[in-house]
């Protein structure tokens, strides 16, 4: 009987461990101010529609707040694969937020990918998201 306990408190203190970590990376993303200033003009740039492709130039300041987003955002899917943060908390707090940014920046990924050669860029984020489409988040009534 104290095997199981002992599992049931280590399985317990592990999602804990990874809902705080989970909060944590929130919190901080919400008060990074470069981050949140990027996030602002990245969504202004969404809203006027056309293609992020336009802004694959290196000096571009578009640029450099895309991939500033689209790598914190592959952080998190790496750490979402690898366990590391909750899944589903983050997919009840950011889906939303998540399947635009994927929508708005797959044709800008794609560049990327082939300006550099490598397919494996932003390949969590991809997964991540193409995984959450299939299986939205329900509306709660």
């Amino acid at each position: 009987m104290t095997a199981i306990g002992a599992i049931a408190v280590i399985y317990y203190n592990g999602k804990q461990a990874r809902l705080r970590a989970l909060i944590d990376l929130v919190v901080h993303q919400k008060t990074h101010q470069e981050l949140v200033d990027a996030t602002r003009r990245v969504n202004a740039l969404h809203k006027k529609g056309g293609s992020w492709t336009k802004h694959l130039d290196p000096d571009c300041q578009e640029r450099k707040d895309i991939l500033m987003i689209l790598n914190n955002q592959e952080f998190i899917a790496v750490g979402v694969r690898l366990g590391s943060f909750d899944e589903n908390t983050y997919k009840q707090m950011q889906y939303t937020n998540v399947m635009r940014l994927w929508e708005a920046s797959k044709g800008f990924i794609e560049e990327i990918r082939r300006e550099h050669k490598k397919d494996t860029l932003f390949q969590d984020f991809e997964k991540l998201a193409l995984r959450w489409k299939k299986k939205p988040i329900r509306q709660i009534v």
